[in-house]
C-alpha cells in the first residue's frame, strides 16, 4: 500500500509542478558536395530561381575543410512551405549550384536537391576541371582509402597500447590482427550502410557502434590470448578501446568524412 501512495504522490507532482525542458534536434537535411583541388578562394552557393517571376536567391554555402578535401554544405529543404515562406517564390524553381574563384566560373543545374526529410542527407562530386556534378563520392578509390586511414589508425594506436602492456608472442599479435581487423571490417560495412555525410552524424554513429566492439573484443581476446592473465588482458583491451575513443576522435578530424 506504500508503494502505491508513493506512485500517487509522484504522478501528482508531476501534473502540477511545471518543468521546463530543453531538447537539441538532429542536423536537418542537406546537401553536401565533395570538392577537391581548385582555388583556395572558392565560393560555393545555390542559386534559387522563380520561374514565373524570375525572381533569384542565392545562398552561400558553408565551408568544411579536410585533408584533401572541402565540404561545402546545404541546409535545407525546397518543400513548397519553406519556397513560400523563407524564398518568397512560388512552387516552381529552378536550382543551380554556383561556384566562382580563381580561374573557376560554373552555374551548374543541381537536382535531387533535399524536398523533404526522406532520404535524410545526399552528397555529389563537384569536379572543378571537367564542370560537372558527379553522384556520390568520386573517384571511385575514395572510400577505400578512407576505410584503409580509419583501420590503419587504430591498428597502430591499440597496438600501441598492446605493446606497452607487454605482449611479445608471435600468437598472441595473430590474434590482435586478426581480431581488429575483424571488429573493423563489421564496423566499416556498418557505416557504410549509414548516412553518414556529415562529421556530427558519423561521430554519433561511432558513439553506438563501440560498445558492441568493445565487447567482443573483450571476450575473445580473454579466450584467445594466453600470453598474460585474463585480468591483464581483459585491463589492456579497455585501455586500448579508451585511448581509441579518447584520441580517435581528434585523429577522425583529419580525415575526410
Amino acid at each position: 500500500m506504500k508503494k502505491w501512495r508513493i506512485a500517487a504522490l509522484a504522478v501528482l507532482l508531476a501534473w502540477v509542478i511545471p518543468v521546463a525542458a530543453l531538447a537539441n534536434a538532429a542536423e536537418p537535411p542537406s546537401l553536401i558536395i565533395l570538392v577537391r583541388g581548385g582555388p583556395e578562394d572558392l565560393k560555393v552557393s545555390v542559386r534559387v530561381t522563380d520561374v514565373q517571376t524570375k525572381q533569384v536567391k542565392e545562398k552561400p554555402l558553408e565551408l568544411a575543410r579536410r585533408p584533401w578535401t572541402r565540404y561545402y554544405q546545404w541546409y535545407d529543404v525546397l518543400t513548397p512551405w519553406v519556397l513560400e515562406n523563407w524564398y518568397h517564390m512560388g512552387p516552381e524553381v529552378n536550382v543551380e549550384l554556383v561556384a566562382q574563384g580563381e580561374g573557376v566560373d560554373l552555374v551548374l543545374p543541381l537536382e535531387n536537391t533535399p524536398k523533404s526529410h526522406a532520404g535524410y542527407s545526399r552528397l555529389v562530386t563537384l569536379d572543378l576541371k571537367k564542370g560537372v556534378i558527379l553522384p556520390g563520392e568520386q573517384p571511385f578509390w575514395w572510400v577505400p582509402l578512407k576505410i584503409a586511414l580509419r583501420v590503419l589508425s587504430t591498428l597502430l594506436l591499440e597496438g600501441a597500447v598492446f605493446w606497452l602492456f607487454g605482449y611479445r608472442e608471435k600468437g598472441s599479435w595473430e590474434t590482435f590482427l586478426f581480431v581488429n581487423l575483424l571488429t573493423q571490417a563489421g564496423l566499416n560495412v556498418f557505416l557504410m550502410g549509414q548516412y553518414l555525410d556529415s562529421h556530427g552524424i558519423f561521430v554519433m554513429t561511432l558513439v553506438f557502434a563501440e560498445p558492441v566492439i568493445f565487447l567482443l573484443e573483450l571476450v575473445l581476446f580473454c579466450v584467445f590470448i594466453r600470453e598474460k592473465r585474463k585480468l591483464v588482458t581483459a585491463a589492456c583491451t579497455v585501455v586500448a578501446n579508451l585511448a581509441s575513443l579518447a584520441l580517435g576522435w581528434k585523429v577522425m578530424e583529419l580525415f575526410p568524412l
